[in-house]
């Protein structure tokens, strides 16, 4: 039986703010760069800049929101949450919370969904922080895993 979506909220809201800090911290420590580029084949995320560093960042793909449209038009957003690249290792964890929204692979949802689900993410394995970027039908969500900050690169 799962747990009321309240308590999934008062659940959830110090994740988040544990997820925020650690973002501001990546930002403190490498700052912010003007390009990102995303490599689905090697799983990484890169930040350039033509002035800072660049970071390359190993990273777990948590899910994607995004909008599917049915054969009226009408359509509804959800969340797809993955097991890719070393994230299933949260997967008992999510059985183990009772918590309807960390028990299900497909869920209705938005972008603030898709937040919550990495704050979550992030903190059950300890991540450094996270992305997100949009997509064709919506926004992808990661976990940085391994950071490397390596040397000025020119953005063509």
């Amino acid at each position: 039986m799962a747990l009321c979506d309240g308590c999934f909220e008062d659940f959830v809201h110090p994740l988040s703010h544990e997820l925020k800090e650690k973002n501001e911290l990546f930002f403190q420590r490498y700052g912010r760069h003007k390009r990102w580029d995303w490599d689905d084949e090697a799983v990484t995320l890169t930040f350039s800049d033509p002035i800072l560093p660049t970071v390359r960042i190993d990273v777990s793909v948590v899910g994607t929101v995004e909008r599917v449209l049915h054969g009226n038009g009408t359509g509804r957003t959800k969340i797809s949450l993955t097991a890719r690249s070393g994230h299933g290792e949260g997967s008992g964890f999510r059985r183990s919370q009772k918590l309807e929204k960390l028990t299900c692979l497909f869920l209705d949802a938005d972008e603030y969904t898709g937040w919550e689900m990495t704050a979550v993410a992030s903190h059950v394995l300890d991540a450094p922080g996270a992305y997100s970027f949009p997509t064709d039908r919506g926004r992808c969500f990661l976990l940085y895993r391994r950071i490397a900050a390596g040397s000025q690169t020119r953005l063509r």
